[in-house]
C-alpha cells in the first residue's frame, strides 16, 4: 500500500496572509492568485495648450478678437452705408423723371424772351402757366380766362391799353401763345413793380387781384407790418399760392439752376 503525501493547503497571496495575521478582513480581489501590492496610480495628463500659454498670449488675443469684431461692424456699417446711398441715389433720380415728365418747359422762347423784357425770373412765368393752364393754349377756364395764362376779358382789355395796343385787340387774340405770354408777363412784371418782388404777393395778386391783396394788407390779422402777406384768408388762392411756389422751385431746379462758376486759368498753366 503506497502512501501518498498529504496536498499542502493552497497558498494564499502574501498579502491576505499578512491581513489574516493582523485579524483584517481579506480584501476583495480581483480574480487571481496573486495581488499585485504594487500602488497603483495614475499619470496626470499633460498641460493643455491653452493653459501653457502665458498671461500676455491672453491680452493679446483678446486685443486681436476685439480688432476683428471692431472691422466687422465698421464693414457692416460701411456696407448699410453704401446701400442707404444707393437707395437715395434711385429714389432722387425717379422723383427727377417723374418732376421732369410733369413739369415740362413749352414756348420756351417766348417764356425766357418776354420774362427777361419784364425783369422776371423765366421759372416763375413757367410756375404760373403750368398751373393756370398746363401748357395749353386753347385753355378756357370755367369764368372764361384764356389761353396759356388765363387772362380774362377785362384784364386782357385794360393791358392792350397799358401796351397801346387796343386799337386791332381782340379777345381772340390770347388764344395764341406768344401773345398770351406777352400780355401775361406784362402783368406780372406790373405785380412785381408794385410788389417789390415778392413773389407770395404776386402769384397772390395774379390770382385773386391786386386790390384784393392791398386790402389783406391792411388787415392785422394778415399782416402785422401792411406789407408782409402773412396770411391769406381765401382757401382758394392761399393753395394756388403754394403750387406756385413748388412749381417754382422745380422750375428753377430743372431748368434754371446756377451753374458753378470756373476760375479763369491762369496764364502760362
Amino acid at each position: 500500500m503506497s502512501q501518498f503525501s498529504p496536498m499542502p493547503p493552497p497558498r494564499r497571496p502574501r498579502s491576505a496572509a499578512r491581513r489574516a495575521q493582523c485579524g483584517l478582513p481579506p480584501r476583495q480581489l480581483q480574480e487571481g492568485p496573486w495581488e499585485d501590492t504594487a500602488v497603483l496610480t495614475t499619470a496626470p495628463e499633460p498641460p493643455s495648450f491653452f493653459s501653457r500659454q502665458p498671461p500676455i498670449f491672453w491680452v493679446v488675443a483678446a486685443l486681436l478678437l476685439t480688432a476683428v469684431f471692431v472691422l466687422t461692424g465698421v464693414v457692416a456699417i460701411d456696407a448699410w452705408h453704401a446701400r442707404e446711398a444707393e437707395r437715395a441715389e434711385a429714389l432722387r433720380r425717379q422723383q427727377w423723371e417723374e418732376e421732369e415728365a410733369t413739369y415740362k418747359l413749352l414756348f420756351r422762347d417766348f417764356i425766357e424772351d418776354y420774362s427777361y423784357e419784364q425783369g422776371l425770373d423765366p421759372a416763375l412765368v413757367a410756375a404760373v402757366i403750368y398751373h393756370e393752364s398746363r401748357f395749353d393754349p386753347n385753355a378756357v377756364s370755367s369764368l372764361g380766362a384764356r389761353g396759356l395764362m388765363q387772362i380774362m376779358e377785362d384784364t386782357g382789355q385794360w393791358i392792350a391799353e397799358k401796351l397801346n395796343e387796343e386799337e386791332g385787340y381782340t379777345f381772340d387774340l390770347l388764344f395764341n401763345p406768344e401773345t398770351n405770354i406777352r400780355f401775361g408777363t406784362w402783368y406780372l412784371g406790373y405785380l412785381s413793380r408794385r410788389f417789390d418782388g415778392d413773389i407770395v404777393k404776386m402769384a397772390a395778386g395774379y390770382h385773386a387781384g391786386q386790390g384784393n391783396v392791398d386790402a389783406w394788407l391792411q388787415n392785422p390779422e394778415n399782416s402785422s407790418d401792411g406789407y408782409t402777406l402773412e396770411r391769406i384768408p381765401t382757401d382758394d388762392t392761399r393753395q394756388y399760392v403754394q403750387r406756385v411756389v413748388n412749381a417754382y422751385e422745380i422750375y428753377t431746379r430743372h431748368y434754371y439752376a446756377p451753374q458753378p462758376t470756373q476760375e479763369p486759368a491762369e496764364e502760362g498753366a
